[in-house]
């Protein structure tokens, strides 16, 4: 009995694409946390502007690359 109802919910969540979907949906929140936060930075940095786009460049390129790799395998896993 325990085995078939995990069963059954193992398939719903694989049927429905849950984690990728959640994987996604966490991605794209982080991307808005970040470039809000970003923009924050921005309007009160002391920086001089090379050095604010550096800083900024250097936090939202590893969320970027990480989107990319979300939405890439969301796109191919829909294709299977």
């Amino acid at each position: 009995m325990l085995k078939q109802a995990t069963t059954t919910v193992l398939d719903f969540i694989d049927n429905r694409a849950v984690v990728r979907r959640l994987v996604l949906a966490f991605t794209l929140y982080m991307t808005w946390y970040g470039v809000h936060k970003a923009w924050i930075f921005a309007g009160t940095s002391t920086f001089d502007g090379l050095g604010t786009a550096a800083v900024i460049a250097a936090v939202l390129a590893p969320i970027a690359a990480l989107q990319g790799f979300a939405f890439q395998s969301y796109t191919r896993s829909k294709a299977e």
